[in-house]
């Protein structure tokens, strides 16, 4: 298969989420021949994020925005990707709550191409009711491998890769070389801050499909974050960033040789045009961290274009350990090497005074 052949045909891959904690059509506008689809939760919709209040006027510009996507040529992915749907997962109640929100979307003038979900009952109830929405397997089902899809193969039309793995490119020609042969389409999660095989992700995604940002009362007083990034974080471990899974704006046309879609998590994100400029452009000059969900602001700013220069990143993003850290001392030294270009102290001083410098 001639992967680049099919890349240089279109340059459309990315795929948005909405957002409206900026104004959402005038950022998109500048990078429309970038962006192919844009994602959301339609109000009364519970997705993989805590979600605002669906006030009249939230409303209204939601409709206002995705209506002008569809007027540009994107396509429209409606998500039902919650972790966890409690007592209904497998009911009557949520067939007929997903069939009465695709109707209403319809009626609108919404009715979407993609849909995407972690449940394989949603799945099952779209295909047979509305078999001409492609499914969507969601990056909450973390999918590592052709064996995983064959096993569903009729349920779905397209998936994400899986983030843990994503930065292999011989496993993404491999995904991408067995989705050709069976008609389905990759996508990959570009992104993502979170630690790499991080162990609360399942707790930490059930908690939003309940709509919950992952602290209570509880937590407060046990001195316990769902957040395990911030907890790790803090602890000084700062590295582990330069171990997770994010994939950097300028190495993004490797990836693109094989996948369709690449998503972009801007839906919560303070600074969505930084988000969708780096990628579009494949050019960013900042502090890595702060373009990635969650975001993260560390003492020592993660520079793209110091570590796009250092000799130490092409090991650190191939590593064959990635999975099995063997503590070499490369992602080490690549933070010493971040920290003098910055004019900052070291990473071990810096741990000492890390409170107050985690967002996200």
């Amino acid at each position: 298969m001639n992967h680049d052949k099919e890349n240089k045909a279109s340059n459309r891959t990315l795929a948005v989420g909405w957002f409206d904690n900026a104004p959402f059509r005038a950022i998109c506008q500048k990078y429309v021949p970038r962006i192919k689809e844009v994602f959301f939760a339609w109000p009364g919709v519970t997705a993989s994020r805590p979600m605002a209040e669906w006030t009249p006027e939230r409303k209204q510009l939601f409709f206002e925005d995705i209506a002008w996507c569809r007027n540009e040529g994107m396509e429209l992915d409606a998500i039902f990707n919650a972790n966890c749907y409690g007592d209904i997962a497998i009911s009557k109640a949520l067939a007929e709550h997903v069939t009465e929100v695709l109707g209403e979307m319809d009626e609108k003038g919404l009715f979407p191409e993609h849909l995407t979900t972690t449940s394989p009952f949603i799945a099952t109830v779209v295909r047979r009711r509305f078999p001409e929405v492609k499914i969507r397997l969601s990056v909450n089902m973390y999918i590592e491998s052709t064996q995983s899809l064959s096993y569903m193969e009729e349920l779905f039309d397209s998936f994400y890769v899986s983030i843990d793995n994503h930065r292999n490119l011989v496993y993404v020609r491999q995904m991408a070389d067995w989705s050709a042969r069976h008609g389905k389409t990759l996508c990959v999660y570009a992104n993502s801050g979170c630690l790499r095989d991080c162990p609360f992700r399942q707790f930490h995604n059930n908690l939003h499909g309940h709509n919950r940002m992952g602290q209570s009362v509880a937590g407060e007083e046990f001195s316990f974050s769902a957040f395990r990034c911030r907890t790790n974080y803090e602890r000084g471990r700062y590295a582990d960033f330069l171990r997770a899974n994010w994939l950097r704006p300028e190495e993004l046309p490797e990836y693109e040789r094989y996948v369709g879609v690449v998503k972009l998590a801007t839906r919560r994100h303070p600074d969505p045009e930084g988000i969708i400029s780096a990628y579009a452009t494949y050019s960013y000059d900042g502090d890595l961290a702060k373009i990635m969900d969650p975001f993260f602001e560390f003492p020592v700013p993660i520079d793209n274009a110091t570590l796009g220069r250092s000799p130490l990143w092409p090991a650190i993003r191939d590593c064959p350990d990635a999975h099995n850290c063997r503590r070499c001392g490369k992602c080490d030294a690549l933070m010493d090497e971040l920290s003098h270009r910055s004019g900052r102290i070291g990473e071990s001083a810096v741990a000492q005074t890390f409170a107050g410098f985690f967002k996200g």
